[in-house]
């Protein structure tokens, strides 16, 4: 899509109805503005004032991304020192988060915005899209191409175009009572939603976005975890802690896992061999690590974490989980053959959704240019109307234009995405045309210091890249440090 640029309107103050213990999860709806999408134009001004730096492929490695939801964002850990190395603004009260298999994608459901975010780690930003009212879980397909997104006030599920700049909405499906989690079978037919106040776990036919069956389990089932050869759906009851277990080829309960009383289990994750489910208790504080191939499943061991935890997540090669703790702002890192907390990472805002991705730079090389030229002060269009106005009337402030241009090979990249974005804030995405070449018109009168940054998120067969370029203000600044 050319020649669009999307952002989140201005926050609200950061509210958020706090999950108590001994009971549920249990949310006022309240709605933030989008700003939707506007179209640019405007004439340019060559500036000398920019300094380029240069383009870098994507960081690859293994992170895990973290939703702070009274801060609005998402912090990004490399989990090769388990440190946090960036910190990108999404939208209100972010819940769920989910990754792209290739780890260039991250989308984040914001309850208070009532979008989804899709954030771009090479960019360090993120764009936002309108979907129901107070979405809380999202997952991506394993082939990358949709995004499933639970909306518990609507009471359905918005399935987006995961691989399209911005998610286009594909369908909406009716799947319960107050929907929580979501999670897709390994071969990417069906999509299981967490039904709280029903007590049951949707069954959804992603090849036509229908509902198939509901299967009742335990007391508000909150989290899903799908086991990797597909016979298995994993569902925690928060509401009288038990693990419900279901034959997906029956779609019926296999197995209910005691956790013991008092421990409110939120959120479930199941390793890559499907041997081990790992399951965060809210109430008692630990995580519980489950036999999945006993007969009956059971709980082997409980490893204590951070006060109220309620994400949990394994990376790829399932050697650590990454645990979220509500209450203390912690992120606890267990080590899954020990069993013991190795890591307890400081300094988040209430994190709630956590997920691991690993990122790499497979595929063709591509080299991506940045220049900024800059523009006066004049009839700058704003929202598409032709006036050089807003839509309040007032004359409005002509930003600088972005010219990217992206090559592999040095042979031009035609018809791929670009996003142009600065301070975690995505500008535009803009379609190469066919000499690899892309534009972004800034909206509004910027800052003599900034810097911009052109991202190409890889497209399966390309490998990401960036670049960024400074003014020479910024430039300075950067350079004595």
């Amino acid at each position: 899509m050319s020649g669009i640029a999307v952002s989140d309107a201005p926050r609200r103050g950061r509210g958020r109805a706090r999950r108590g213990r001994g009971g549920g999860s249990w949310w006022a709806p309240a709605r933030t503005g989008f700003a939707g999408l506007a179209l640019l134009a405007a004439a340019v001004v060559p500036s000398a004032s920019a300094t380029t730096q240069p383009a870098v492929p994507a960081p690859a490695g293994t992170f895990a991304y973290v939703a702070n939801g009274l801060a609005g964002s998402l912090s990004v850990i490399d989990t090769a020192d388990n440190t946090v190395t960036s910190t990108i603004d999404v939208g209100d009260d972010p819940n769920g988060v989910a990754v792209s298999p290739d780890g260039n994608r991250v989308f984040v459901a914001n309850r208070l915005s009532d979008t989804v975010s899709l954030v771009v780690p090479a960019a360090e930003a993120a764009l936002s899209v309108p979907v129901g009212d107070n979405p809380v879980g999202v997952a991506v397909s394993p082939d990358g191409t949709r995004a499933y997104v639970t909306n518990t006030i609507s009471n359905n599920m918005t399935v987006l175009a995961a691989d399209a700049i911005p998610p286009s909405v594909i369908a909406t499906v009716h799947v319960g009572t107050r929907p929580q989690d979501v999670a897709v079978a390994a071969n990417g037919t069906r999509a299981y939603v967490a039904n709280l106040l029903d007590g049951t776990v949707a069954v959804v036919d992603t090849t036509d976005n229908t509902l198939l069956t509901t299967v009742p389990v335990g007391q508000l089932p909150q989290g899903v975890a799908a086991s990797p050869d597909g016979t298995r759906v994993y569902v925690t009851n928060f509401g009288d802690g038990t693990l419900s277990v279901i034959d997906t080829a029956s779609d019926t309960v296999l197995s209910t896992v005691p956790l013991g009383n008092g421990t409110s289990p939120a959120d479930v994750a199941v390793s890559r061999d499907g041997s081990r489910a790992y399951v965060a208790d809210f109430s008692s504080d630990d995580v519980s690590v489950i036999d999945t191939a006993a007969n009956p499943p059971a709980v082997i061991a409980t490893v204590p974490v951070g006060e109220e935890p309620l994400g949990v997540a394994l990376t790829p090669d399932g050697s650590r989980a990454y645990v979220t703790s509500s209450m203390d702002n912690t992120v606890s890192v267990i080590d899954t053959a020990t069993r013991t907390v190795t890591h307890t990472i400081g300094g988040f805002d209430i994190p709630l959704g956590v997920a691991t991705a690993t990122r790499g730079v497979g595929g063709t090389p591509t080299a991506l240019t940045l220049s900024v030229e800059n523009h006066g002060h004049g009839d700058g269009h704003a929202h598409g109307n032709g006036h050089g106005r807003d839509d309040s009337g007032v004359q409005g402030e002509r930003g600088p234009t972005l010219k990217a241009r992206l090559t592999a090979g040095g042979r031009a990249l035609a018809g791929q995405s670009i996003l142009f974005a600065g301070d975690s804030h995505v500008w535009c995405t803009e379609t190469t045309d066919s000499r690899g070449r892309a534009a972004c018109a800034v909206r509004g009168e910027q800052d003599d210091d900034a810097c911009y940054t052109a991202a190409f998120p890889g497209d399966g067969t390309h490998a990401p890249a960036t670049a960024t370029t400074c003014t020479e203000r910024r430039a300075a600044a950067n350079g004595k440090r």
